[in-house]
């Protein structure tokens, strides 16, 4: 948008929120709750969202956590569950359109945002009604307990509107899709802390209203707090990553590896319609799969003729070097076991732990199959490097006992090449 088209949304929607906040006040009726007019405690708890949407906080590199749930739950135990739901639709609905005047939003999540907000909040406040049989929101411990069923039905209408609309996107695979959504509920702790304080705010929000945006006061501190958290961390993985590059860079042969290693791994993972998640969780370990190397000594590493057997010994130590030290980090700890697995084989005789067929992690098998075309393709003191067809032939002949047949037939494809190769034998000693 250019700059009078961003006027004109921003004038839009505040001339909206205007009539949104009038209305609210003025014109719903209903009893009041601790001496406030039901549709002005709405708006308080609506404005509170709108400000949790447009304010993330920031919980880990490229991962945000929007804070709007509290409100959100706030108003479902509090007011009606028709008012409830129209608090969070013309909340999040302003905080969506602002993004939009921005440019950090898109037009379709603005209605699709307010309404999973609205309709969230509806099933939670009508759960709680449903439960608590019409009781006001207290302390004892039966309301308590129709307001953790209620959070429990809201948190299910979310996820399952936010696992469609991205299948819809992405079109994966339904049972993989479920599969990788509920393994990347890792958040789960966050969304039960955040259900806790909306309970926290109803409780006070059905005594003493006025004080629930007293709970808004420490957010800004704690955005910015976490905004210097996540650039640490930020700083953290550049470094590693930055250490990846300069184990490659002692060696002229393998300079650039580790990142082409991740690209082809990228590739892979998007072939197969992997999740973004487990794509960024395979990609980023990829980037410093060899980081290991860095406690080999130079004489193997950088050896131009084949390896002795104790040499070979020697170097098979790297992945566990490298699991060892990628652990330490949070943003690769996820991704060590790919890093400590990436040198077993399919059919068991691999290394560190001789671990067979799908037994070896998911992300270790597709950066097997990446590091090994890139080993083929680079040249080596030992051997140039080869072409695509006679890499592509060679790991046609290997899947299956070196490696993952589906992920070479997935790469392959990928690749334009065909499967059907005919076998040749090829002098490899490929890079340990």
């Amino acid at each position: 948008m250019n700059t009078s088209e961003d006027r004109r949304v921003v004038t839009v929607v505040a001339l909206a929120a205007m009539l949104t906040a009038a209305v609210f006040v003025f014109v719903i009726p209903g009893t009041d709750i601790g001496g406030v007019k039901p549709g002005a405690l709405a708006l308080i708890l609506g404005t509170m969202a709108a400000g949790a949407r447009l304010f993330p906080l920031q919980i880990a590199f490229r991962r945000r956590m929007v804070i709007d749930t509290a409100p959100l739950f706030a108003a479902a135990l509090l007011l009606p569950p028709a008012l409830a739901g129209a608090a969070a639709f013309a909340g999040i609905g302003v905080a969506e359109l602002i993004c939009l005047a921005r440019g950090t939003g898109a037009r379709r999540q603005v209605v699709f945002n307010a309404c999973q907000a609205a309709l969230g909040v509806i099933v939670g406040a009508a759960a709680f009604d449903a439960v608590a049989q019409g009781a006001t929101i207290s302390a004892d411990g039966a309301t308590v307990t129709a307001a953790a069923g209620a959070a429990l039905v809201m948190l299910a209408a979310n996820d399952l509107l936010v696992f469609f609309v991205v299948w819809a996107q992405l079109g994966l695979r339904l049972d993989r899709m479920a599969r990788d959504f509920v393994r990347g509920r890792g958040d789960l702790a966050y969304d039960a802390a955040l259900y806790g304080l909306g309970l926290l705010t109803a409780l006070v929000g059905a005594g003493s209203p006025w004080l629930v945006p007293l709970f808004a006061v420490p957010v800004p501190t704690v955005y910015q707090a976490m905004r210097n958290q996540i650039a640490l961390r930020k700083q953290t993985r550049e470094a590693v990553m930055a250490l990846a590059d300069a184990v490659d860079d002692r060696d002229p042969y393998t300079f650039g590896h580790c990142r082409r290693v991740a690209e082809f791994a990228a590739e892979l993972c998007a072939h197969m319609r992997y999740s973004p998640d487990l794509t960024d969780e395979i990609v980023l370990a990829a980037r410093v799969h060899d980081v290991g190397k860095i406690g080999i000594r130079d004489a193997v590493l950088l050896k131009p003729s084949r390896l002795t057997p104790e040499e070979f010994d020697h170097i098979k130590q790297h992945p566990d070097i490298g699991a060892r030290l990628t652990a330490r980090f949070p943003d690769f700890s996820r991704g060590t076991r790919y890093i400590r697995h990436h040198h077993e084989r399919w059919d068991g005789t691999g290394y560190p732990s001789g671990l067979r067929a799908n037994d070896i992690p998911l992300g270790a098998r597709i950066i097997a199959v990446a590091d090994t075309y890139d080993a083929m393709t680079s040249t080596r003191p030992y051997r140039a490097g080869l072409s695509d067809e006679a890499a592509h032939t060679e790991m046609a002949r290997v899947a299956g006992e070196q490696l993952d047949p589906e992920i070479v037939a997935a790469w392959l494809d990928l690749r334009g090449w065909s499967a059907a190769f005919k076998p040749v034998a090829l002098p490899l000693q490929l890079a340990a």
